[in-house]
């Protein structure tokens, strides 16, 4: 299919060129604010104006020197205004053409496409920024890649669970000791600084400790709230075609599209907050996902247990079936599975007393919760291979992660053996799928492990 000749983009497509382009500027004109002197109201009003200017005229220029065109069952796409650049991709190798509305583009009503092919590697092949909603579907259509088609499953994410989803975030984890750093290096800080954060620079007591402590876990617990609002607000998927779709965002909202037979597994992840409730996050592992992983990477925020297998059934078959492990590491090897933790819980627990003497009964409860993790990674520890596909199920900073994979997509496979696991007969196996990510099962039996890896 053709387009009716050379085609431009939407003219928001130069109010974006143009804030980019005033971005640019925006240092050189501060350093000229800063030069002609902050009490020059005039001097500083027409540095302004002329850096407006200057970025919507550079702004409409690279408007008009873009442009694009379906041609011989090709996308040609050309920009550029003293070096132009012109891109052509054949409308076969296209994988996918993925939505993109961010705020400037929401405003004027208008959407961006972002076109993939499977060797695109990080960037998408082309970007078209602003498109009216009629051009979009047109240039869609005659892509391959409509934006209708015969819909199957959907499921889409209620308010009530994305409350659930933001009320029990896995980034908590990551934000704790990121704003428990933060406050040990305020504390010990000889700066001037506010006096509301100035008074954590006095904690010598029990008491406030613990006030700090509830402290780093509020501020930390409203930001991972906040962001994950922002990030699965709308958050949908659907099965289109024989591809899922996954449109999500709040500021930004962002739809991928990802042929279901370019699915190379699937990782069903429980955190510390939503295991005892029974909740998962599902993780699609896509070696096309490029950087579009950020986004296509959630598979689903939050669902039951009990929801995934239909889920799977409903939209990859192949990776549907039974989540039970026939493989599990011996009862020998079950102090393994504390000794390391038990031990490293241990250390930063007698280093914190040794700093904050009053702190000591954070080395009991470190030690505790490091024995309970190393008990629990044990239990949860196991290996299945069934048919085309392959589990792994192990223990990851607390969470469950059950890793199901196509046996055909797996891009490495191990066995590791370290001189106490040889010594032991015991073996580490590790996969890996799509773009780096690995699961491991660790202190199996040497030939247990050597023949589940064989049958991989």
């Amino acid at each position: 299919m053709t387009t009716e000749g050379e085609q431009r983009l939407h003219f928001a497509a130069a109010i974006g060129e143009a804030v980019g382009a005033l971005r640019d500027v925006a240092l050189p004109l501060l350093i000229g604010l800063v030069i002609g002197g902050t009490s020059s109201s005039g001097m500083a009003i027409a540095l302004g104006l002329g850096g407006a200017t200057l970025a919507a005229i550079v702004g409409t220029i690279r408007w008009r020197a873009t442009s694009y065109e379906v041609y011989n069952n090709a996308l040609r796409f050309r920009s550029g205004v003293f070096s132009p650049d012109e891109t052509v991709v054949p409308v076969a190798r296209i994988q996918a053409v993925d939505t993109v509305a961010g705020p400037i583009q929401r405003l004027f009503g208008v959407t961006g496409l972002h076109v993939q092919t499977p060797g695109g590697g990080e960037e998408a092949d082309v970007v078209l920024s602003a498109l009216s909603s009629d051009a979009a579907a047109r240039l869609r259509a005659a892509l391959g890649h409509p934006d209708t088609g015969t819909a199957g499953y959907r499921l889409h994410l209620t308010p009530l669970r994305l409350l659930a989803t933001a009320l029990t975030a896995p980034q908590l984890g990551v934000l704790l000791p990121i704003l428990g750093g933060a406050f040990g290096l305020l504390q010990n800080s000889d700066s001037d600084v506010a006096e509301g954060l100035r008074l954590a620079r006095d904690v010598d007591t029990w008491h406030e400790i613990l006030m700090l402590a509830a402290v780093v876990v509020g501020v930390a617990f409203l930001l991972s709230f906040l962001a994950a609002v922002v990030a699965f607000s709308g958050f949908d998927v659907r099965l289109v075609d024989g591809r899922l779709r996954i449109r999500r965002g709040l500021g930004q909202r962002r739809a991928v599209s990802v042929p279901v037979d370019r699915i190379d597994g699937i990782q069903i992840v429980s955190s510390p907050l939503r295991r005892p409730l029974g909740l998962v996050t599902l993780r699609l592992e896509a070696t096309s996902l490029g950087e579009r992983e950020a986004v296509g990477r959630t598979l689903f925020p939050l669902m039951r247990t009990s929801e995934v297998g239909p889920f799977l059934a409903a939209i990859a078959p192949e990776l549907a079936g039974t989540l039970a492990v026939t493989e599990r590491p011996p009862r020998r090897a079950r102090r393994r599975f504390l000794t390391v933790p038990v031990a490293l819980a241990a250390l930063i627990g007698a280093v914190l007393t040794a700093f904050v003497p009053p702190a000591w009964p954070a080395l009991l409860v470190l030690v505790a919760v490091a024995a309970l993790g190393g008990i629990d990674a044990y239990s949860l520890s196991g290996l299945r291979v069934d048919g085309g596909r392959v589990v792994v199920r192990s223990w990851r900073r607390g969470s469950a992660v059950t890793l199901i994979a196509r046996r055909r997509r797996l891009q490495s496979r191990a066995l590791r053996r370290s001189p106490l696991q040889r010594r032991a007969g015991l073996g580490t196996l590790s996969v890996t799928v799509a773009r780096g990510t690995r699961a491991r099962v660790r202190h199996l039996e040497q030939p247990l492990a050597q023949r589940a890896l064989d049958a991989l």
